[in-house]
């Protein structure tokens, strides 16, 4: 386990990619916690550049971004916590069938919510894929619209949003939580008609949340790395270690960052 990051976006989702060189080197599984230091507005591996409103982005200050996951935009910003699980192809938490991949980080979210006195659950695989189904074509626009097998639910809400990127060596499972849940912040960003805006704001405070909205006061993301920490030993009898920064994770993710994840608007699409 590395310590809690608080930097640049770019710098964090070289990061991950750093975790993938480590896996390569040493097949170990690896935890971070990570926070991007300001707003960043952050598109799924396949989603278009033309999605996004650029000038009100450069008027917000907000740089652009994509990450090697899949999805649609997310802002992330101080108000969001990420967590980053590497597992190796033989760990026991691994799994070949991605959506499989997802269930047990469902479940230690589950139980370190519940024992911080958030009441959650996991959205079954069925409930999931009848809800695709069903959502509408501008709500995909925003990764938290949708809700994905064994993603975590506060009521009706998407209170914890999971992605993956799988190689060779292995796979990242990646989680997010809001400490705000602000749709209001990221759907200027997106290249939409008034109407639209207007529209996709309410039906993402329908379909999403944070934890400033499930409990009063919220619990610090350092209480929630401490519940999930103990969640993931006594639901999966995994002990977390820390760990230290190798050579070659160092390398890659300071290249990474200035080459892969550089802001999409100061490189061709």
């Amino acid at each position: 386990m590395f310590p809690l990051s608080v930097e640049p976006t770019a710098l964090q989702l070289a990061t991950d990619d750093a975790l993938l060189a480590g896996l390569e080197e040493t097949c170990q599984p690896a935890l971070r916690w990570h926070v991007s230091n300001v707003p960043a507005l952050v598109l799924g591996v396949g989603q278009k550049l033309h999605e996004v409103d650029l000038a009100a982005c450069r008027v917000a200050g907000v740089p652009i971004h994509r990450r090697a996951s899949g999805g649609t935009a997310v802002l992330l910003g101080p108000e969001a916590l990420m967590l980053t699980v590497a597992l190796p192809k033989a760990h026991r938490l691994s799994h070949s069938d991605v959506t499989e991949s997802y269930r047990w980080s469902g479940e230690v979210w589950v139980a370190a919510l519940h024992a911080l006195g958030l009441n959650s659950r996991l959205i079954p695989i069925q409930q999931a894929r009848d809800d695709l189904r069903a959502l509408d074509p501008l709500t995909r626009r925003v990764c938290f619209g949708g809700h994905s097998p064994y993603e975590v639910l506060a009521g009706s809400r998407k209170l914890v949003g999971l992605a993956q990127v799988r190689r060779r060596s292995g796979a990242l499972i990646q989680a997010a939580i809001y400490r705000q849940w602000q749709p209001e912040r990221l759907v200027p960003l997106l290249a939409l008609a008034p109407e639209e805006r207007a529209a996709l704001q309410i039906r993402l405070l329908e379909r999403a949340t944070g934890l400033a909205r499930e409990r009063h006061p919220p619990p610090t993301f350092e209480e929630i790395i401490t519940a999930f920490a103990v969640a993931l030993r006594e639901t999966q009898q995994v002990e977390l270690i820390p760990s230290e920064w190798r050579a070659v994770e160092q390398k890659t993710r300071h290249h990474q960052s200035h080459t892969r994840y550089a802001p999409l608007t100061t490189k061709s699409e």
